[in-house]
């Protein structure tokens, strides 16, 4: 009898990712090659060999890959410096770094249009001609906010496997003579491809179904943006299944390619191997240091520093600054009654779906590290399968499976959007609480369960105590990344009424003549949060903030 209650928790996870992670997907499928009724191909291969379909797809993976590549420009120098030489402001640094996290690249791309834009901030300080840089090059604008944005993420997941790198295989490597730059290119940088894949399956992705920064700098020509054109007119629009599952295909096919490639290459080293070696920095590479992270620090903050500007701007028209300043514009944004609305519906699906999320990632993580399962490695990958899995499929996927249900999100979008936030944020959690048992020693649990203690009481009156700390550094992430989705909230979000907070930023941005500025006062207000909810979740769990953000 004391295994019933495990057994029914555990089976409720179970039907709730079936539910909300398979069936969903499986609605997608079946809309496009089932939608006479029986099996047939032959609108999901016409919609494939459309040429505005493969253009589509084209940009995006582009579009992916040169994200990537800008990430790893700015995150591989950095990681490099931080994981391998000890200096005086070696922990302010590192803090930093994680700074352009603290906005969504949809609304930095406000505040960098207002520095790049025809008479902005660059062309007057310049003496430029009249110029607009993202309406030239749409599609390098879009890559350049996603880097700024996204290379943190490369960044942790280097520095980690920097860190795990035996040093006597380089230390062997100098010994022979090999010069520095030939033990980075033919040693350090083999070993750290693990790391570097890790982090660039996630840039990749997020980069390939990003659907917000391309529909505010206005470049359409993407796969997820025509989603969202076609997402409301799902029942009567059958390419729009088919589309998706192109990009399901298409993720499926780059991911399974990056790991495994990755996978090729192994942490290498003897037993009681020593970790990398740190060293300290001659003046020469301080000042490189210190150049190349000042020098990326004023880049990733462009879109920081503009949004900000845009905010205050009372009068900003032909010259680099506004000429006048005002605070008109969070007043409005706190007062505003649609924004008011918007702030109290994400932060109660925020706080349901990480509610959602600390229950069911402390439960599964204590049932992976303390019970020994086999296929533990199954349960762990379908459990982060979600930070990969791009919120446009997830999103369209709600609307082809609950449409004409009693969760039809075209009526009420608020129980989906709880569940899309808690099922794509759940690796949060469960990451964070699967570290802090990994740290804990069972034998206090073991004591509990001898004197009687059920799994379920264990877990509540010992578990939680021991790694509360891991607990919250989930629970603060999960929430600030829920508060601020993109994609499940741009398509579920249909009616006024169930606006979350970035669909109301977007709906900002088409008013005039006041819209842009009360958005940016609105976008200012998140990056606040954001940086407050980071900040806490790094102070908690340190050097295991990169275990967050691997697949």
């Amino acid at each position: 009898m004391k295994r019933t209650p495990s057994l029914l928790f555990y089976g409720t996870i179970g039907l709730f990712m079936a539910a909300f992670l398979a069936y969903p997907l499986w609605g997608v499928f079946e809309r496009a090659f089932f939608f006479t009724g029986s099996f047939s191909p032959g609108l999901f291969l016409a919609t494939l060999s459309g040429s505005h379909t493969q253009q589509i797809l084209i940009n995006s993976c582009v579009l992916g890959f040169a994200a990537v590549l800008l990430s790893a420009c700015i995150a591989v120098p950095l990681a490099f410096f931080i994981a391998r030489y000890d200096f005086t402001l070696k922990r302010v640094v590192s803090g930093l770094v994680l700074v352009p996290m603290i906005l969504p690249p949809f609304v930095g791309a406000i505040g960098i249009q207002r520095i790049f834009a025809r008479h902005g901030l660059v062309n007057m300080v310049f003496d430029i001609a009249p110029f607009d840089w993202f309406s030239w090059s749409g599609f390098w604008g879009v890559a350049f906010l996603q880097a700024l944005h996204l290379f943190p993420i490369m960044y942790l997941n280097m520095t980690a496997a920097l860190a795990n790198i035996d040093q006597g295989l380089e230390e062997a490597a100098k010994t022979a003579g090999a010069k520095p730059f030939a033990v980075f290119k033919d040693i350090t940088l083999p070993l750290a491809l693990p790391g570097f894949f890790s982090g660039a399956v996630i840039v990749f992705l997020w980069s390939f179904t990003d659907l917000g920064t391309p529909l505010v700098l206005g470049f359409r020509q993407v796969v997820a943006v025509e989603i969202f054109d076609r997402s409301t007119a799902i029942n009567n629009d059958p390419s729009g299944p088919a589309l998706v599952v192109c990009v399901i295909l298409v993720t499926a096919l780059f991911m399974g390619i990056m790991r495994r490639f990755s996978a090729k290459e192994v942490l290498g080293g003897s037993k009681g191997s020593r970790g990398a070696l740190v060293q300290k920095p001659s003046k020469t590479m301080l000042a490189c240091i210190y150049g190349f992270f000042l020098f990326v620090l004023c880049l990733s903050l462009l879109p920081h520093f503009g949004l900000v500007l845009t905010s205050l701007a009372k009068d900003w028209f032909m010259t680099a600054l506004p000429a006048e300043y005002t605070l008109d514009y969070f007043e409005t944004a706190l007062s505003y009654k649609g924004i008011v609305l918007s702030v109290k519906n994400s932060l109660v699906y925020s706080s349901c779906s990480t509610l959602i999320d600390v229950v069911f990632g402390l439960g599964l993580a204590w049932f992976l590290v303390r019970k020994k399962v086999r296929g533990a490695w199954l349960i762990d990958a379908v459990v982060m399968l979600p930070i990969a899995l791009p919120g446009i499929i997830l999103a369209f996927g709600y609307l082809a499976a609950f449409s004409g249900t009693i969760l039809d999100p075209l009526q009420n979008p608020a129980p989906l959007l709880i569940i899309g936030y808690a099922v794509r944020r759940l690796p949060y959690s469960f990451r964070a609480a699967y570290a802090g048992l990994q740290q804990v020693s069972p034998e206090f649990e073991e004591a509990a369960q001898v004197s009687g203690a059920g799994s379920v009481r264990t877990i509540t009156t010992i578990t939680v105590p021991l790694i509360g700390a891991n607990i919250v550094a989930g629970a603060i992430l999960a929430f600030i990344f829920a508060l601020l989705e993109v994609s499940e909230s741009m398509i579920l979000a249909v009616k006024e009424q169930f606006f979350p907070l970035t669909r109301e930023i977007y709906h900002l941005l088409g008013k005039i003549p006041d819209g842009d500025y009360i958005a940016s006062a609105l976008g200012v207000l998140c990056m606040f949060l954001l940086a407050a909810g980071l900040a806490g979740a790094s102070a908690i769990m340190g050097k295991h903030l990169g275990k967050m953000f691997r697949v």
